[in-house]
């Protein structure tokens, strides 16, 4: 259920990134992509972790980065 959610993030956040706010857009991807590695990441290798906590906190770095308009 939680992966279904994720989905409707970030076709939120791509829609969001394209229409009206890259910064917005950015969160909430980084909002999808947490909600999608949620449920199994206690199970995951430490270099499987790594690779979403790497672009969790790239894509808001992106988003404070971002000049406000």
């Amino acid at each position: 259920m939680i992966r279904k959610i994720s989905w409707v993030f970030t076709l939120a956040g791509l829609v969001t990134a394209s229409l009206y706010s890259v910064r917005v857009g950015a969160i909430t991807l980084a909002i999808a992509l947490t909600l999608y590695t949620i449920p199994d990441f206690r199970s995951r290798r430490t270099v499987e972790k790594l690779v979403p906590v790497a672009l969790i906190v790239s894509l808001i770095t992106v988003a404070l980065a971002l000049p406000r308009r």
